[in-house]
């Protein structure tokens, strides 16, 4: 395998940034929740403070995998427009996921927004072992 420079990966910078804000707003959706019912610790069986745990965590454990994937395949080269789709990819997909996990139309929303993650996932995933095989394929 030959060796490849790194570049500063700015778009996904840019998208774990968005991502980050996301979860910042999932988060604080939660805490407002917590103080406006007094509910300092677990969710007292209230449905809808479930449903803001859960797209918070659900959020979170997707997040660290999509910012590193993304940060690396654009650190070895794969052209920009290719980590900026799916960047954005992963951010609407995140968001709508999101927005069904807390009851809007959930079972679309809910299961359009996990494909869209695994799609951007998995394409990530399989850029990276192409490029480990043939750098500069993409």
């Amino acid at each position: 395998m030959e060796s490849i420079a790194a570049v500063a990966p700015v778009n996904a910078m840019f998208f774990s940034a968005l991502l980050v804000l996301l979860k910042l707003v999932l988060g604080i959706r939660v805490t407002m929740y917590r103080a406006k019912h007094n509910t300092m610790w677990g969710d007292a069986g209230d449905e809808q403070m479930q449903r803001r745990i859960r797209a918070h965590a659900n959020h979170s454990e997707w997040m660290p995998a999509t910012i590193i994937i993304l940060a690396l395949i654009e650190m070895v080269g794969v052209a920009p427009i290719i980590v900026f789709v799916l960047g954005a990819a992963m951010l609407v997909g995140r968001l709508i996921h999101s927005i069904g996990l807390m009851g809007n139309a959930e079972m679309f929303n809910r299961v359009t927004g996990m494909v869209i993650t695994w799609l951007v996932l998995g394409v990530s995933a399989l850029i990276g072992i192409v490029e480990y095989f043939a750098p500069g394929a993409l």
